[in-house]
């Protein structure tokens, strides 16, 4: 401490070189991006899977414009507009092709030639041909074109590219733009995993901005209450400030970008540096009046800081435990909240450290502080019952537990994308409004691939199977016939021999008689997302409704078994692209609970018993902190809140930050101990040391927290209100769990003189 003292100055100076040379990876980091693949480490086998299906049949991410003309999408003012608009897309840097009842082409005797003629005929007659001959199309009719020709749905095909998730915001812009220029005065609802995702991003961005300015507000608002001294505000303020750059800049340093979960690294930085910095205002002020007002203010400061420091550094381990349990989660964007909140809270403490030293030194704690009767009343209410009542706050206890435990057991594990977006967002109501009018549309893809014994998946009795499949799996419930290459096929088939039922199965002659046509069909790349070179691996697309993760996952389960009872070896079929990456969100979140929680309590009882040197009062210490987990759990069942991709981390970091006040208590009780007082004293002396600090930072964090829950991405309004339930619930474990349980397990050179003392 005397070196800290010593060298606050240059100090001082080191920090703001780091601070300063961190700036430009803060900024890098600001760019928000929120795709599926940032979700995953990059050795998790479904990603791999994922990226492999992309390089074969190319990106799997496409942009779905629905348009509705109550006179028929089939007119020469609607197929104007339409073409405009898909020569304005496919000019867009990252756009690969647009699919519409424009793109459908015909292959005839003389050759390929688009459904839809350049010169659009106006002949009403004519217009009627033209929508029929487009409802009798194999691949435009129910795909491209409503059955009543009064809906259209245009694909925007975008690029493989190997900066996509980058570039996916000015991409999904620009189609945007091209939509809402074009067709104006036509509703044009706009969706896609591309268009949640951008969603995301900009709802990403517009909470990060205001959980930075509303949490810096309230806690400067609170510091001054506390304090009333504008040079401790500065610092601790400086404190968070040090503590979001360092997070953010080395963030932004090793390539990440913030997300729908790692935007709660500011808050969490925040609301967790300042609780500890407010202990350091305390420490002077119980160091003060100790050694008397006419004791020198280095000797008042080194002993302030003596005694801060242990417990502040315990409680900044055990933070930092519980955030780096996350490192044990499968899923990369809970391992970088982890890692990176860990080195916020880290720095944080530093920070504190030295900038709380220059403020000490320059005069800066006040001799009085501001009264808080509220906190007074709360600490005499609390002693005096923990006297008098101490059995019915154990039943209290014990039935809180049991109740948060029977919500506990309601929770499910789930989650859904377009979930977390609020109702009121473009991205809501433009799905809804693609659901309602035309029906399901997202892709349900599929990777064919050849039986035992067979190097082909075009063959008769391939196409034969996977057409049962098809009509198969089209009976599920948000199931929907799709596309695949067997459809060019029969496309190709009956313009060879008109008088062909469509639906008829092709013949092995017929496939013999159409390899010339196929030729050309893959020089026009009519097979290219279809099909590969040498037909060794096709593509199958079904359409379905936008389901949450688990409902997706039973459907694929749903779908794998009629695979097996349809295809009958000739080939197989297995879930590819989007889809399994997304199911494996479901398993991946539990196994981030539950390794999270317990290596967190590990990591934070070893701590405890390192720092505390007592195998007692770190086993003690584990219910009081489970329980705070507990009650949010069970509120979590009790609400309907799901265990998803942010709230997975909850449980990990609530034990984290509730262990902080755990230490102060403890450190206080224990000193008490070893000199000799009863259970009575100890409490007195605890309550008097750590009871009104434990209770302004709970203050602290039931102030911050709910900040959370102004954002317009869901999943974080639940993490907000979780962890201010949990901070809540936290205190009340220290504060009557926690002298109950020492109550009950005194120290051995106590014993029943402890049990007896009141």
């Amino acid at each position: 401490m005397k070196t800290i003292l010593t060298h606050r100055w240059w100090l001082a100076a080191a920090l703001l070189g780091v601070v300063l040379g961190l700036l430009g990876g803060a900024t890098r980091a600001l760019v928000p991006d929120n795709a599926l693949t940032v979700w995953f480490v990059e050795s998790d086998p479904e990603l791999q899977a994922y990226h492999q299906f992309q390089e074969t049949f190319g990106n799997d991410e496409v942009i779905v414009v629905q348009l509705h003309e109550p006179d028929g999408i089939m007119q020469p003012e609607s197929l104007a507009r339409m073409q405009e608009a898909e020569d304005a897309w496919e000019a867009i840097d990252g756009v690969s092709q647009v699919h519409s009842v424009l793109s459908a082409e015909v292959p005839g005797p003389t050759g390929w030639a688009t459904l839809v003629p350049n010169t659009v005929p106006t002949d009403p007659a004519a217009l009627d041909t033209l929508r029929d001959a487009a409802l009798q199309h194999p691949i435009v009719a129910g795909r491209f074109l409503s059955p009543d020709g009064t809906r259209a749905l245009m694909v925007v095909q975008t690029a493989a590219m190997g900066d996509f998730d980058a570039q996916r915001d000015r991409i999904v812009a620009e189609v945007t733009a091209v939509a809402d220029r074009t067709f104006a005065e036509t509703a044009h609802p706009m969706g896609g995993v591309g268009v949640i995702y951008s969603g995301l991003n900009a709802a990403t961005q517009r909470d990060f901005g205001l959980f930075m300015g509303l949490t810096y507000l309230v806690m400067f608002l609170l510091v001054w209450v506390l304090f009333r001294d504008w040079r401790l505000v500065a610092a601790s303020l400086g404190v968070i400030t040090v503590g979001i750059l360092v997070c953010l800049g080395v963030y932004g340093l090793m390539g990440h970008r913030i997300n729908a979960v790692t935007v709660l690294l500011p808050t969490l930085v925040t609301v967790l540096g300042i609780a500890d910095a407010v202990h350091f205002p305390v420490a002077w002020r119980s160091a003060q009046a100790r050694l008397g007002p006419e004791t020198p203010r280095r000797r008042v400061a080194l002993a302030a800081l003596r005694a801060v420091v242990v417990p502040c550094t315990l409680t900044t381990v055990t933070t930092m435990a519980g955030f780096l349990a996350l490192t044990s989660s499968p899923m990369g964007v809970i391992q970088e909240l982890g890692i990176y909140a860990a080195i916020g809270v880290g720095a944080a403490l530093v920070a504190s450290l030295v900038l709380m030293s220059l403020v000490f030194m320059a005069g800066g704690a006040p001799r009085r502080a501001p009264t808080l009767p509220g906190v007074d009343a709360l600490l005499n209410a609390t002693r005096a019952g923990l006297r008098s009542h101490r059995k019915l706050l154990a039943i209290a206890a014990v039935a809180l537990t049991l109740v948060a435990a029977q919500g506990a057991r309601l929770v499910k594990v789930d989650t859904d994308t377009a979930g977390y977006l609020p109702d009121s967002h473009r991205v809501v109501q433009d799905h809804r409004a693609i659901t309602e009018g035309w029906g399901a549309y997202t892709p349900l893809d599929f990777t064919v691939s050849p039986g035992p014994g067979k190097d082909r998946v075009d063959d008769a009795a391939s196409l034969a199977a996977l057409e049962a499949f098809i009509d198969r799996a089209s009976d599920l419930p948000g199931v929907h016939e799709g596309l695949y290459y067997g459809d060019v096929y029969s496309l190709l088939a009956t313009a060879t021999n008109p008088r062909r039922a469509a639906s008829a199965p092709l013949s092995p002659t017929e496939l013999a008689q159409l390899q010339p046509a196929l030729e050309e069909a893959r020089r026009r790349d009519a097979l290219e997302h279809l099909l590969n070179e040498d037909a060794s691996l096709g593509r199958l697309t079904l359409t379905g409704d936008m389901m949450s993760a688990r409902t997706l996952d039973r459907t694929l389960r749903q779908l794998d078994a009629i695979a097996l009872e349809t295809l009958g070896g000739e080939v197989r079929v297995t879930a590819s692209g989007y889809p399994p990456l997304y199911v494996r969100i479901v398993d991946h979140v539990m196994a981030s609970q539950v390794n999270g929680f317990f290596i967190a309590l590990g990591l934070i009882f070893v701590v405890l018993l390192i720092g505390l040197r007592s195998l007692r009062l770190a086993l003690i210490s584990l219910l009081p902190n489970t329980f705070p987990v507990l009650v949010m759990m069970g509120v979590m069942g009790f609400a309907g809140i799901d265990l998803d991709i942010a709230t997975a981390t909850v449980g990990a970091i609530v034990i984290g930050v509730a262990v902080d006040d755990t230490v102060h208590f403890l450190h206080a009780w224990q000193r008490a101990e070893q000199e000799g007082m009863t259970w009575a004293g100890c409490l007195d002396h605890t309550l008097n040391k750590a009871g009104q600090a434990a209770i302004v930072t709970t203050a602290l964090l039931v102030a911050g927290f709910p900040i959370l829950m102004l954002a317009n991405v869901t999943t974080v309004v639940a993490f907000g209100l979780l962890t201010t339930v949990a901070a809540l619930a936290a205190l009340f474990g220290d504060l009557i769990i926690l002298p109950l349980l020492l109550r009950a397990w005194p120290p051995r050179r106590q014993g029943a003189t402890a049990r007896r003392a009141t």
